[in-house]
């Protein structure tokens, strides 16, 4: 016999509300602007750094080093849209509730055995 306590209901985190949907997450804007904007921001700061360093005349040795960094610096600026783009793409296909109430959306939680 099937009760009404047996049955497991989703409901909203935020907003207690019944009328939860599941979905695709999607692309992630956040998730690829966030990256941009840290690759970009290193790359200048290990170019202009660097720059910096080689104007005051370092040291032989440590002048060999900063160019590798400024050459490290230079890649993370050049491969900062391609990256971004593929970290937006990654966990699309996964599953996210969210509410038709308050439209607050989560990551449903695994089920534990």
């Amino acid at each position: 016999m099937n009760t009404a306590k047996n049955v497991n209901v989703v409901v909203c985190r935020k907003c207690k509300s019944q009328q939860v949907v599941a979905n695709k997450r999607g692309y992630s804007f956040a998730n690829m602007f966030k990256t941009l904007g840290i690759m970009i921001f290193i790359g200048i700061l290990a170019v202009g750094l660097t720059s910096l360093a080689l104007m005051y005349s370092v040291s032989d040795s440590a002048s060999s080093i900063l160019q590798i960094f400024a050459v490290l610096g230079g890649i993370s600026f050049f491969l900062a849209l391609p990256v971004s783009i593929l970290v937006g793409l990654a966990g699309r296909s996964e599953i996210v509730n969210g509410c038709m109430s308050c439209g607050y959306k989560w990551r449903p939680s695994k089920k534990k055995k």
